[in-house]
């Protein structure tokens, strides 16, 4: 009996806190809003779900520098954004948890944003890499607030805002949101240490990465195995859009992690600051390109 009880107030307790998240999930829609922090296990669980979650779609991932990733002070981590599952390959090669910034569309299932609510995810809606409704200063004060609210925070931004599926990293498609949320932050900590971390993701597609297992799995008459598929809307010269399909084999990735950038030594123009990271960022993707 006195087992009974104890699972009949687990279960109770587990509802109560699960329509909690569900409700935050929900206000996720609204750019800026900020969840409650993640707790340790969450994160504990973000890790877990980061590692396993790229294994099982991307396969083996190859990081280069790792220790450019060990720095003391606060980080906006801001890699090059080219699939879905780029949240997962950073999540997995990085020392340290972190939370987001995420368009709300990508998360507005009710599963997937109560999970993100939970694990701490800023939404925001967003359209071809631009804030929609005005939501360009709520980001800016969200995402200032995080970095600010301990000496250690750390948070992930992709600033060009959307996919860019042929990964080059052009100036005009890197917004200016990410340089703007360090310099507001950088005007609340009085000098403390506060960093742009670039990272480059390139994906191997190459069949010769293939590993043992995806040639065991693939031999069993599983094709689609670690294969990417979603879809571009192209706008077409009458304003209309179609779906242009973008389907991908992964064999593995290469991450490498650029050196901290310094909020204080870049320049004060936000534009101007946010091409010097691309510009990193340039260099790291075609560091990693060369491990092809």
């Amino acid at each position: 009996m006195v087992t009974s009880a104890i699972v009949i107030v687990l279960l109770a307790w587990f509802g109560w806190r699960l329509r909690y998240w569900y409700g935050e999930g929900r206000k996720l829609a609204q750019s800026g809003y900020m969840p409650p922090p993640s707790t340790k296990f969450a994160r504990l669980f973000l890790k877990g779900f980061c590692k396993v979650f790229t294994f099982l779609t991307v396969g083996p991932v190859k990081v280069i520098d790792a220790g450019n990733g060990q720095f003391t002070g606060r980080g906006l981590v801001l890699p090059n954004h080219q699939l879905a599952p780029d949240f997962a390959v950073i999540g997995s090669s990085l020392p340290f948890s972190f939370r987001q910034i995420a368009k709300y569309k990508e998360i507005q299932n009710p599963v997937l944003s109560t999970a993100a609510a939970w694990i701490g995810v800023v939404g925001v809606q967003v359209e071809n890499g631009k804030t929609q409704d005005n939501a360009g200063k709520a980001i800016v004060d969200a995402g200032a607030k995080i970095l600010v609210s301990s000496k250690g925070s750390r948070m992930l931004l992709f600033p060009q805002g959307k996919l860019v599926w042929d990964n080059v990293l052009r100036t005009e498609e890197y917004r200016t949101g990410a340089t703007r949320i360090m310099a507001q932050a950088a005007s609340l900590i009085d000098g403390q240490p506060l960093y742009a971390l670039p990272i480059a993701i390139h994906y191997l597609r190459d069949p010769r990465h293939k590993t043992w297992l995806h040639k065991l799995v693939n031999a069993v008459g599983i094709k689609g195995f670690r294969r990417y598929a979603d879809y571009e809307l192209v706008t077409n010269a009458d304003g209309t859009k179609t779906k242009k399909p973008r389907v991908f084999q992964q064999y593995g990735a290469v991450v490498v992690i650029g050196k901290p950038i310094s909020v204080y030594d870049l320049p004060a123009d936000p534009r101007a600051a946010i091409e010097v990271v691309r510009a990193a960022t340039d260099e790291l993707l075609a560091r990693a390109k060369s491990y092809e």
